[in-house]
């Protein structure tokens, strides 16, 4: 950040920052092939220790970003949480005359929906799927259990929960995970479950 001038990291640098360690370590073999041919074989043994060591330095601190990275997504999901309970007290007042999802579902879907482009644009796909699997099983879990610690009985609530769950399970679905969940629905999860108990199993279709 000094160096740079930055006043913040965001998640573009940081993606950006991981393609730069996922390089230097992809071509650290082709790097220690061509040493090996100009360091006498009395030193190739201390050479080679050290060469997998940097390896492994370059290898954990990319993991380290991308932890970040799903950290900042949680911290983002956590700060949208926070403003749940008043948007779920306005639910009980009568519907608009053109319903969309609450402010809470459509900010949320599309800060993950800017994750998932500056990623996949930056990212090999492998990591980009690696990253979002453990974004979707934050995202079933948290906000299952937060939707979960309310009481929403009148009809008019229930279909403003009804319309936020489906946008943000749309969103869930739309993620690169590589999808190792058993069910057909693509990275099913917690969510799908709760919106079954409250709605039934058609509502997941």
């Amino acid at each position: 950040m000094q160096v740079s001038g930055l006043k913040s990291i965001t998640s573009k640098h940081l993606a950006l920052a991981s393609q730069v360690i996922s390089f230097t370590h992809a071509i650290i073999p082709e790097i220690r092939q061509i040493l090996f041919l100009k360091v006498p074989e009395t030193r190739k043994a201390l050479l080679l220790s050290e060469i997998d060591r940097v390896a492994q330095d370059y290898k954990v601190h990319r993991d380290e970003i991308h932890s970040k990275l799903v950290q900042i997504m949680r911290e983002r999901l956590l700060v949208h949480l926070r403003g749940l309970p008043q948007i779920i007290e306005s639910w009980n007042r009568p519907e608009d005359a053109d319903p969309q999802p609450s402010q809470f579902a459509k900010s949320l879907t599309k800060e993950v929906g800017y994750l998932q482009r500056v990623l996949s644009r930056t990212l090999h796909e492998d990591d980009v799927q690696a990253i979002f699997r453990q974004v979707v099983i934050i995202f079933h879990s948290q906000i299952s259990e937060a939707f979960s610690k309310f009481d929403i009985t009148t009809s008019q609530a229930q279909n403003r929960l009804n319309r936020d769950l489906k946008h943000i399970l749309q969103c869930i679905r739309s993620l690169p995970t590589g999808d190792l969940s058993k069910s057909d629905t693509p990275n099913w999860g917690q969510l799908d479950e709760f919106m079954v108990q409250k709605f039934g199993t058609d509502a997941v279709q």
